[in-house]
């Protein structure tokens, strides 16, 4: 290969504990000693991998009591789903139509006269769909890569965050997982296959203080696979989430651990993949549909069922081309206004992806989800490169938007919009230990139909 390059070092942002600002007492408003000591044990683990970040759950006793309200509200949520904006995201659209910069530039005054958004109206500005009456004091700043376009910086509130447990809990126990506390077991494990990745140890005081930890399986983030399985098969996980090919990955290390359930997101799972990982683990899989900006958005929990609306502050629709809402069980683009998170309110937010609504109620749910596929590519030293490893070169070097390809012969073309087009060669290049072709377009429309970010690959 030509113009060789070293290995790519860390990204901006990834380095080891480069971020790491708080102190425990102001991550962990609320956990117990018990919790701390759990904490501690987990982090100096002998077989621990190498944390890149440190995270708390910033919840405090009074953001307790507001979760539980929540879940006291989730079951009239769930039964009142319809193919009609409710009453409380009608009444609220007045409101935000007073505080959202966005809703008051373009005069909107009621939920009729509200458009469609998308991820490029956010990247053009975030702080305009901040609210202005919202105080600020406790914003959590996270990153989406999204499935079309740059990285977004999104605005969260801890309470938002700490939705998403709350909501996998009850998940789980309407396909019979009893998923109750146990200190000796890790709570939650997440896990992701790449060499770059947000990394840390953490508690959940949502839990009694239970532990949870983001990891990485790729052999990188280990001293060696001895450590890897060893820090695994101690920690012994309830619940496992990554994404479809991640928890193949995981299955495959063929642990001597019980999980009670998976939970795969980000990506399509593939009914082979599903029912793989069922045999494999003898477990329940939960294919949990959603997107940083809104939060999850339905769940799927057995084949050919349907991804049923999960229940949340948060209406969808399926829109045409123009906007316009469609009549149930006819495909279009799955869009959703979401209320959840107080410092992001969205209206009428188009996913990208693509599905039917049908049902009312409980039983409401999207059919025939097209979301975001699976790829990984060929390297030519023989590794698998999963295409998040590519995402966070592309917008390492600043490209907007793009399509790679590989063929059948390994070769590798990249068409992208804007951004350092040299460096981003030779960067893929040492990735993917191959020659590759980087093309430049002048828009993203040049791109072809669809999202205007994409991967396939061939081999």
């Amino acid at each position: 290969m030509s113009d060789p390059v070293a290995r790519p070092t860390a990204l901006p942002g990834y380095e080891p504990m480069g971020a790491a600002v708080r102190t425990d007492a102001e991550r962990f408003p609320a956990l117990d000693p018990s919790g701390r000591e759990r904490l501690d044990a987990l982090r100096q683990h002998a077989h621990a991998p190498a944390w890149s970040h440190a995270c708390g759950d910033l919840l405090t006793d009074v953001d307790h009591l507001t979760l539980e309200a929540w879940r006291r509200e989730v079951p009239s949520l769930a039964a009142a789903a319809s193919a009609e904006p409710p009453a409380w995201l009608v009444a609220e659209t007045e409101r935000l139509a007073r505080v959202v910069p966005h809703l008051r530039r373009l005069g909107v005054r009621a939920w009729a006269d509200v458009p469609t958004i998308s991820r490029a109206d956010l990247a053009r500005g975030v702080a305009d769909f901040v609210p202005l009456d919202v105080p600020l004091d406790r914003v959590v700043q996270g990153t989406s890569s999204g499935s079309s376009g740059s990285a977004l910086v999104i605005p969260w509130h801890p309470v938002d965050i700490a939705k998403d447990l709350a909501l996998l809990d009850l998940l789980l126990t309407g396909v019979g997982v009893d998923w109750r506390e146990d200190p000796s077991r890790m709570g939650l494990l997440s896990v992701v296959d790449q060499e770059q990745a947000f990394t840390y140890a953490s508690a959940m005081t949502l839990r009694g203080g239970q532990s949870m930890s983001r990891v990485s399986l790729h052999a990188s983030a280990w001293a060696d696979a001895g450590a890897r399985r060893a820090f695994l098969t101690a920690a012994d996980p309830q619940v496992v989430t990554g994404s479809a090919l991640t928890l193949q990955t995981y299955a495959a290390l063929d642990l001597p651990c019980s999980p009670l359930a998976l939970v795969s997101g980000a990506v399509d799972l593939a009914t082979p993949a599903r029912a793989h990982l069922e045999t494999t683990l003898g477990v329940p899989v939960l294919d949990l549909y959603g997107l940083r900006e809104v939060g999850p958005v339905a769940c799927e929990t057995a084949t050919g069922a349907g991804h049923v609306l999960v229940p949340r502050r948060a209406w969808v629709e399926v829109v045409d081309e123009a906007g316009d809402r469609v009549a149930d069980g006819t495909a279009g683009e799955i869009t959703v206004s979401s209320l959840e998170n107080p410092y992001l309110p969205l209206l009428r937010y188009r996913t990208g992806d693509r599905g039917a609504l049908v049902g009312t109620g409980t039983e409401r749910r999207i059919v025939g989800l097209e979301g975001r596929s699976a790829v990984t590519f060929a390297a030519g030293d023989g590794r698998r490169v999963q295409s998040v490893e590519l995402t966070q070169q592309l917008q390492r070097f600043g490209v907007r938007a793009w399509a790679v390809v590989q063929d059948a012969d390994g070769s590798v073309t990249t068409r992208c919009l804007g951004g350092d087009a040299d460096g981003l060669r030779k960067a893929l290049e040492a990735l993917l230990d191959r020659p590759v072709t980087v093309e430049t377009v002048a828009a993203a429309a040049d791109l072809g139909p669809g999202k205007p970010r994409r991967f396939t690959s061939a081999p």
